[in-house]
């Protein structure tokens, strides 16, 4: 090897060496670089941990199972939503709070939340001089199995095993009811008729507890009249109910649901009950949610719309 005659040419040339000796940027450093950038990128798709909607709700439906009578509900509700690592509420439509308590790509346990209105006596013909119908919560434990291979936007075919305990409030005093055990087989498909759009197809019976059947069913002999004699409530088959609901995500802060049911009460338990008129009816939901807010701390769950 020939030395450099020129000394500004060695120099450059040592310089250029010295350069690409240079350490680069390792590629776990560069793996790590790659996988903090994934890890971001997916973390803004998450939803927010909390937000806070306005729902302009109106329902249609019996007054209670079996009534001839319908009831027209109007309101506007704040709902609070929160979507935490075991308590989720506010999310879903027809699903007050959830709590999850473990889940697998086939199984889900946890505990569900939902609530019926009140409705007062004095507005219902037959119920006259009776009681009033309060605000009743329905809580306990759910398992959901699903029943086939098919993704969401290909179909999912579910069944719930629903067990709840009825308890009602007249004012803030609680008072049990009873139980109800509802099984469900559910078919959900998302992203139908071209759009985002969630489908909902459900068949629920139920059964419940005496307790709860004489809520509704029973005339104690204080309130027995001629046209409404005494009558003994007893537990078992309440009836079905068949429901379809759409869920449309019209924009991020904007979603349309409406619901529809038809329920089923012939053979119910207790048909002779005077409280009991009619074997079927109808009802129908309406919903406009408006997103108010949302935190900038995201959920480590995926939004539901179920």
């Amino acid at each position: 090897m020939q030395p450099f005659s020129n000394p500004t040419r060695a120099a450059r040339s040592a310089l250029i060496v010295a350069l690409f000796a240079l350490p680069g940027p390792s590629v776990h450093a560069q793996s790590e670089a790659q996988s903090q950038g994934a890890a971001a990128a997916e973390e803004e798709t998450l939803p927010s941990l909390w937000e806070l909607r306005l729902a302009a709700f109106g329902q249609h439906a019996p007054a209670y199972p079996a009534s001839s009578e319908p009831n027209l509900t109007l309101l506007p509700i704040p709902i609070p939503v929160y979507r935490g690592s075991f308590l989720n509420f506010g999310e879903n439509l027809d699903q007050v709070a959830r709590g999850e308590i473990a889940e697998t790509r086939r199984l889900r346990l946890g505990i569900d939340l939902n609530f019926t209105f009140g409705e007062d006596s004095s507005e219902i013909a037959v119920r006259q001089g009776m009681p009033d119908l309060d605000f009743m919560l329905e809580i306990g434990p759910e398992l959901e199995i699903k029943l086939n291979d098919r993704t969401p936007e290909q179909g999912e075919l579910l069944l719930a095993l629903q067990l709840r305990a009825g308890v009602s409030f007249d004012g803030v005093n609680p008072s049990s009811q009873g139980f109800l055990l509802n099984p469900e087989l559910e078919y959900r498909r998302d992203q139908v008729f071209g759009g985002d759009n969630l489908l909902s197809l459900r068949w629920k019976p139920t059964w419940a507890s005496e307790d709860f059947m004489d809520y509704y069913y029973e005339v104690d002999p204080l309130f027995a009249t001629a046209e409404r004699p005494a009558y003994d409530a007893t537990g078992g088959y309440l009836g079905s109910k068949l429901t379809a609901a759409l869920t449309r995500q019209i924009n991020d802060g904007l979603v349309f649901g409406i619901s529809a049911s038809y329920f089923l009460n012939s053979g119910a338990e207790n048909e002779l009950s005077p409280l009991y008129l009619e074997d079927s009816g109808f009802s129908i939901q309406a919903a406009v949610i408006w997103t108010l807010w949302e935190s900038e701390r995201r959920s480590r769950r995926r939004a539901s719309r179920r």
